[in-house]
């Protein structure tokens, strides 16, 4: 019997992580990626919320998920392996900002991690900034708007 790709796939996951960080992946393979509360998530899926963070921590360490944290804003999912030769390239992978100038009209990608370092650029407070990409403001510095967030595909 030949077996699939897939399959190989997630026995290698299975043969690498304990089971319960194997349900983990399977769940959040189910989920894709996107942006989840833990809390809530955890309570619906009947999970034990420390369990859970600790196999998200286990398997972004084996490079089988990407992601990163926001408090109160939860985790952002960007990337899930999806076969054994599949690596995650931050550079590639990583979630983007798009932002409008507009007075210019023109577009400004700003990758996750690199919010704080366009501001102080650009002469503007970071903490500020930042929100404004989480969206708590439509407008920032009365000529930007935000027309992608990093949770939008």
């Amino acid at each position: 019997m030949q077996i699939s790709k897939k399959l190989q796939f997630l026995a290698s996951v299975r043969k690498e992580n304990s089971n319960a960080d194997t349900v983990t992946f399977l769940i959040l393979n189910e989920l894709g990626c996107g942006q989840y509360a833990l809390p809530e998530l955890c309570s619906q899926l009947e999970l034990a919320r420390s369990n859970f963070n600790a196999s998200l921590i286990r398997l972004r360490r084996k490079e089988f998920i990407a992601y990163s944290s926001h408090s109160s804003n939860g985790i952002l999912l960007w990337w899930i392996k999806q076969d054994i030769d599949d690596k995650s390239s931050f550079k590639e992978n990583a979630p983007r900002w798009v932002i409008s100038n507009n007075e210019t009209k023109e577009k400004e990608e700003i990758m996750l991690g690199e919010e704080e370092l366009w501001a102080l650029k650009n002469g503007y407070n970071a903490g500020t900034f930042k929100n404004f990409l989480f969206g708590r403001t439509k407008f920032f510095a009365e000529k930007y708007e935000l027309v992608k967030s990093i949770t939008q595909d």
